[in-house]
């Protein structure tokens, strides 16, 4: 004989409301912190800051428990402690069991943030976005209520995103919460806190050494516009003027530029070409991709070890295809030849301690995002493994298979079955 609760009435009913709570596995991931150990890292973290962030930590935690809903943007360049004041404020409030929700724009910058999703993950927004586009975010599911018991929303690299994902944003947060708060619908955000962080004004990095403050000071000084310039003869109409570069800063001018700028940029290659300190503190910034195979190629051949090659499967997707199959329309030499922005290239050429750069999130949780970097530990058939050298992972090996991979800017709709990666000693 089956019997229920209601059977029975002087035993009290479960209250629906917390029996719905505590079955929501994605708010109930987000109260998991340990309190105790939160607060030690806030007491550590709070005790370094200096007054501008502490000026900004306590208008945000005022508008948190105000519930005023305000929203804060906050600039400044890599190294003028940011980060330091994202995490200050996140162990702060789950130190008092309070719901944070950090984003970044981008995997790497997410990586930064203790619990830290990119954006489009967490917020579900689609890939494709308009000035009508919403989050793919039922009212009734997990991840609404999670944003609806939140006190706080951190979006790191907010300018890195559209326009249209924060509208997206907006209209589904007013959306969703309008139905609990019938004034949600008419307050930014649907009345949350929001902290919105941006990483392009310059100003002066924390961190340099003495010997690279004269560098420093000049590149302030051609953000701010006030470096030395030289009159150009190109026509008026023209934006920009030419800069005025100190021979100090230029390496000089040789029949071997590869070999100069290899040089420069990774002295006393040979003796540190697996020391993984040695990689993350060095990388060759160049304007087009030519230049990055060319000195990627370069710095390849100059590393002591057997060089491993991987091929992509390139092909023409069929519902790509008018009815006909236009497939014999594109040769397998053209296929190969294409390159597309976020893809690897045809070829891919390996050697064990070589850097290399993620170019897809494959994995958040194991530090698998577009953008970090990983030197190559071991070279196979079908697999590449790897030893994460930034963000939260650092250390841990890893496994890189082929995949399946397909650009969506292009008619064509060519599929790639390949090592998502790219050798990382230059990039663009």
């Amino acid at each position: 004989m089956i019997s229920h609760f209601a059977d029975y009435p002087d035993i009290p009913l479960p209250d629906d409301a917390i029996l719905t709570e505590i079955s929501n596995t994605v708010l109930m991931q987000e109260l998991s912190y340990d309190i105790q150990q939160e607060n030690e890292t806030h007491t550590e973290l709070f005790a370094s800051m200096n007054q501008d962030q502490k000026m900004v930590y306590h208008a945000v935690l005022q508008s948190v428990d105000k519930q005023s809903g305000q929203l804060f943007f906050v600039n400044g360049a890599g190294g003028t402690g940011k980060t330091y004041l994202y995490r200050t404020i996140i162990a702060k409030l789950r130190s008092t069991n309070k719901v944070v929700i950090p984003v970044a724009s981008s995997g790497v910058a997410a990586l930064l943030l203790p619990g830290g999703r990119t954006a489009h993950s967490r917020f579900k927004l689609p890939l494709t976005l308009s000035d009508v586009s919403m989050c793919n975010i039922p009212k009734c599911s997990m991840l609404a209520s999670l944003i609806a018991k939140s006190d706080l929303i951190i979006w790191d690299e907010a300018p890195m995103a559209h326009r249209q994902a924060f509208e997206t944003l907006d209209r589904s947060l007013r959306d969703l919460l309008s139905p609990s708060d019938p004034t949600a619908s008419d307050k930014p955000f649907g009345g949350k806190t929001v902290l919105l962080g941006e990483v392009y004004t310059l100003s002066m990095n924390m961190r340099l050494e003495k010997e690279e403050r004269e560098f420093a000071k000049w590149i302030l000084e051609v953000g701010d516009g006030t470096a030395d310039t030289i009159l150009s003869h190109t026509s008026s109409n023209e934006e920009g003027e030419q800069i005025v570069v100190d021979q100090r800063f230029m390496i000089p001018s040789t029949d071997k530029p590869h070999e100069a700028l290899a040089a420069a940029a990774y002295p006393d290659f040979l003796h540190n070409y697996r020391n993984k300190k040695y990689l993350t503190e060095r990388a060759v910034l160049t304007p087009t991709n030519s230049t990055v195979h060319e000195l990627n190629a370069y710095m390849l051949s100059q590393v002591p070890s057997q060089a491993k090659e991987y091929l992509s499967s390139d092909s023409v997707e069929l519902e790509a295809t008018p009815e006909d199959d236009w497939s014999s329309h594109y040769t397998q030499e053209y296929l190969n030849s294409l390159e597309f922005s976020g893809l690897p290239n045809h070829r891919l050429c390996l050697k064990v301690g070589s850097p290399v750069m993620m170019l897809r999130n494959l994995n958040q949780a194991y530090g698998l995002c577009n953008g970090t970097r990983m030197i190559v530990s071991r070279v196979g058939d079908r697999i590449v493994e790897v030893e994460i050298m930034t963000g939260t992972q650092v250390g841990k090996t890893v496994l890189i298979p082929r995949i399946q991979l397909s650009p969506l800017d292009t008619c064509i709709h060519s599929r790639f079955a390949a090592v998502s990666i790219l050798c990382a000693y230059a990039t663009q």
